[in-house]
């Protein structure tokens, strides 16, 4: 068990050396910005690219952010991504209509205007370093979804979905 936890915890350390310069954030800050309407594609490796709408609302004590995905993929559910400050961490509750919901605590960053919340949990029934980077792009965000997993030798994240989170022209 010990050893176990030691190979994560050395894992994390090598695969994380771009955040070892990075700030925890805070997640007002986090919050403030996601807030708006967004609009872009959004796409999974090896998939084609779908129109994509985000609507993120920041509430009013800046601890508790809500981003509603609308997408036009095999289901007409809208995915929700609801995440709360609790304490030093960012606790993320994940519901698509479909499938069972999902929660996930993470720590939050700051680096050169990027924010990343980064946890360990499971992805696709495996063990999973998880990554999700805000990473500011003209007039909004590219948001990407990156994992790692913990069963396999792979020293570096891999893309798991990107989503462009551009203003809404009206």
């Amino acid at each position: 068990m010990i050893s176990s936890c030691f190979k994560y915890s050395l894992l994390l350390f090598v695969v994380t050396p771009s955040l070892s310069l990075a700030d925890k954030a805070r997640f007002s800050d986090f919050c403030l910005s996601m807030a708006g309407q967004w609009q872009g594609t959004s796409a999974k490796l090896k998939q084609k690219p779908i129109q994509t709408y985000v609507s993120a609302i920041c509430s009013a004590d800046r601890r508790q952010l809500m981003l509603s995905v609308s997408r036009r993929a095999k289901h007409p559910f809208s995915e929700t991504w609801w995440f709360r400050e609790r304490g030093e961490s960012t606790f993320l509750i994940y519901f698509d209509g479909v499938d069972e919901d999902k929660s996930q605590s993470f720590s939050l960053y700051q680096q050169h205007g990027s924010f990343s919340l980064l946890g360990e949990g499971e992805l696709n029934k495996r063990p999973a370093l998880i990554q999700l980077r805000f990473e500011p792009k003209e007039t909004g965000w590219l948001w990407l979804q990156n994992v790692q997993y913990l069963d396999d030798d792979t020293d570096r994240y891999l893309f798991y979905r990107g989503i462009e989170m551009m203003p809404v022209e009206h």
